[in-house]
C-alpha cells in the first residue's frame, strides 16, 4: 500500500528540518516559562537554513507544508495528537479513565482536579503555536516563489486550513488566544493580549474560507498526496466552526442554518459516504475510504508515525514495544453499547494477545491483578499491534459520521426533531445495527440524543469529547457526576467506576467549561489575563 503523502512528506521533512527546527525554538517561547539560558538565546547557529535562502524553490514550498502537517505528532519531542492533548480532550469526559493513581497527571484531568500549571494543558498551547507558526511561514513566504500558480495557491491554502485547526483547538480550550498571522522569528512580537474568541473564530472562518476558494477535491490528489487538506476537509471543519461557536454562544442561532447549508452543499459535491462496515474505518488494510475526510497519515518510522498506539496497548499484551494502556472504558459508558451495536468490538479490545502468546478476553470478573489488566476494557481505536513506537494506524480527525450528526443536531436546533433531524443519525444507527432512533422525542430529549450518538460513534475521534461537553453542558456535566457519585458510593474500590469527586457537590463549576490559561505562558506574557474562576495569571 502506497502511504498517503509518503515519500515526498519523508523528503520534505528532511529538506525543511533544519529552518523548521529554528522557527520551532522561537515559537517555543511563546508558550514556555522564561529561560535565563543566555547560550541558547545567543549562540550563533552553523549552516543555518533560513526563510532568505530557503524559500525560493517549489520543491522548498512543498518541504514548508509539509513540515506543517508533521506538527501533528513531531513538534517539541512531546506528544499533541500523540497524546496530551487527546488525554486533554478525552479523559474529562464520562466515556474513558487513565486507570491510574488519583494523584497522577492523567488522573487529575479525569478528576477535574487540574490547576493551570499542568502540563497537558502548556503542551496543548505549546504545540498549537508551534504548529501555527510554521504554517504562517509558509502563508508568508511561498507566495513569493516562482513556481506553478495552481500548487502554489494550493498550497497557501492546505497552510490556512492547517492554521485554523489549531486555532479551533485553541480557542475551543481556552477561549480567546492572541492571534499571530505572522511566522515569528525573533522576540519581539511574542507578548501581545487575548484576542476575543470571536475575533479568534473570524480568522479561522477566513482561513477556511480562502481554503476551499483554492483546495482541490480529495480525487484529484494521486496516491503520494492523498491525505492532503481538500476542499471536503475545509468545508467539513468550516461547518464543525459554526456549529462549535452557535453552540457555545460565541455565535448566534443563525450559525446552525450556515453550517447546515455547508454541509448539505457537502453532501451534493463532495462524494463522501459512510463505510458499508464500521470496522474497516480502523482496520489500516481500509485506510483511504469514502468515509475519512482528514486524518493524520502515520507510517512506522520515527517522525513519520503517530504515537497513541502505546496508550490504547494494553498492560499485559504483546502489542508493539510499549504497552501503556492508558485509555479504558468508564464502565457506565461500556454498558451503554448494545451487544448487538456494531461498534462495541471495534471500540473496546474485548480481547487481547498476551506476552506468552495467549488470547486474553475480557469480562465483568477482570481486575487490574487479572490476566486482562483492567477492570474495564482498554480502548481499541487506533491500535497498532506491531508499532516501533511509531504507528501505522492513522488518526481520524473529520470523517462522514461526523457530518450526519451534526446536520441532525443543526435541524433539531433550527426546526425540532422533523424527519429531516432523524434521517441522518439514523444512517449513522442503521450502519451500527441498533436501528432508528426512537421517534416522537422532544428537542431536548433529541438534542441529547444526538450527543449521546455522537459518544458511541466517535468517542476518542477528532478528538471530540470535552468539546462536544461545552455544546451541551448541562447533560454531559451531569453524567460525569453521575460516574464521581458511583465511585464515591462504592469507595472508589474498583476502577470500574474511578472518577473521584474533587467537589463536594453537583453540578461540575462553570469555570471548567475552558480551560485555564498556562501558568507558564502566563509567566511570560504579563499581558494575558486568565479565564474567570481560575485565579490571577499573576
Amino acid at each position: 500500500m502506497i502511504r498517503r503523502i509518503g515519500a515526498s512528506f519523508a523528503a520534505g521533512q528532511r529538506r525543511a528540518g533544519r529552518w523548521i527546527q529554528a522557527a520551532f525554538a522561537v515559537a517555543a517561547l511563546l508558550a514556555s516559562a522564561g529561560c535565563n539560558d543566555d547560550k541558547f538565546l545567543t549562540e550563533e547557529p552553523i549552516d543555518f537554513v533560513g526563510p532568505t535562502n530557503f524559500y525560493r524553490t517549489q520543491a522548498d514550498a512543498i518541504a514548508a507544508i509539509n513540515g506543517v502537517y508533521a506538527a501533528f505528532e513531531n513538534t517539541s519531542g512531546t506528544n499533541y495528537y500523540g497524546g496530551f492533548f487527546v488525554m486533554l480532550v478525552e479523559f474529562p469526559t464520562e466515556m474513558q479513565t487513565p486507570y491510574l493513581s488519583a494523584g497522577n497527571e492523567r488522573s487529575l484531568v479525569d478528576n477535574y482536579n487540574f490547576t493551570p500549571s499542568h502540563n497537558y494543558i502548556y503542551q496543548a498551547w505549546l504545540n498549537a503555536y508551534v504548529a501555527i507558526n510554521r504554517a504562517n511561514a509558509v502563508i508568508d513566504h511561498v507566495p513569493g516563489i516562482d513556481m506553478d500558480t495552481t500548487l502554489r495557491a494550493r498550497i497557501v491554502g492546505e497552510a490556512k486550513f492547517l492554521r485554523a485547526l489549531h486555532y479551533f483547538n485553541l480557542v475551543r480550550l481556552f477561549g480567546g488566544v492572541p492571534l499571530y498571522v505572522h511566522e515569528t522569528t525573533s522576540l519581539d512580537s511574542l507578548q501581545r493580549p487575548r484576542a476575543t474568541a470571536a475575533q479568534v473564530y473570524d480568522l479561522i472562518i477566513q482561513d477556511l474560507r480562502d481554503a476551499i476558494a483554492v483546495l482541490p477535491p480529495a480525487s484529484a490528489y494521486g496516491p503520494g498526496d492523498s491525505g492532503r487538506a481538500s476542499r471536503g476537509a475545509a468545508k467539513t471543519l468550516l461547518a464543525k466552526v459554526y456549529i462549535q461557536r452557535a453552540g457555545t454562544g460565541v455565535g448566534t442561532p443563525a450559525d446552525y442554518q450556515t453550517a447546515l447549508d455547508i454541509l448539505r452543499d457537502i453532501d451534493a459535491t463532495e462524494g463522501y459516504a459512510l463505510l458499508p462496515n464500521y470496522g474497516d474505518l480502523f482496520d489500516m488494510k481500509h485506510e483511504v475510504n469514502q468515509e475519512v475526510i482528514f486524518d493524520i497519515q502515520c507510517t512506522r518510522a520515527p517522525g513519520l508515525g503517530c504515537r497513541i498506539s502505546n496508550q490504547v496497548a494494553p498492560r499485559k499484551s504483546n502489542y508493539g514495544n510499549s504497552q501503556n494502556g492508558s485509555f479504558t472504558a468508564e464502565m457506565p459508558f461500556f454498558e451503554e453499547f448494545a451487544l448487538n451495536d456494531k461498534r462495541r468490538a471495534v471500540t473496546w479490545q474485548l480481547s487481547f494477545v498476551d506476552k506468552n502468546d495467549n488470547i486474553v478476553t475480557w469480562d465483568s470478573t477482570q481486575s487490574a491483578k487479572g490476566t486482562y489488566g483492567a477492570d474495564t476494557p482498554y480502548m481499541r481505536k487506533f491500535l497498532d499491534s506491531l508499532s516501533t513506537g511509531y504507528d501505522e494506524a492513522n488518526y481520524i480527525i473529520l470523517r462522514y459520521a461526523d457530518n450526519l450528526l451534526m446536520e441532525s443536531e443543526a435541524i433539531n436546533e433550527i426546526e425540532g426533531p422533523t424527519a429531516a433531524a432523524y434521517a441522518p443519525i439514523n444512517l449513522v444507527r442503521e450502519r451500527a445495527g441498533i436501528g432508528d432512533l426512537v421517534p416522537g422525542l422532544s428537542k431536548e430529549a433529541f438534542r441529547d440524543s444526538v450527543f449521546h450518538e455522537r459518544r458511541l460513534e466517535l468517542a476518542m475521534e477528532g478528538p471530540n469529547g470535552y468539546f462536544d461537553s461545552q455544546r451541551n453542558w448541562a447533560w454531559a456535566s451531569a453524567r460525569i457526576v453521575a460516574n464521581m457519585q458511583l465511585g464515591k458510593a462504592t469507595g472508589f474500590k474498583t476502577s470500574k467506576y474511578p472518577k473521584a469527586a474533587p467537589f463536594d457537590a453537583p453540578p461540575i463549576p462553570d469555570k471548567f467549561k475552558l480551560m485555564p490559561i498556562p501558568q507558564r505562558a502566563c509567566d511570560l506574557n504579563p499581558l494575558l489575563e486568565q479565564n474567570p474562576g481560575w485565579g490571577s495569571c499573576r
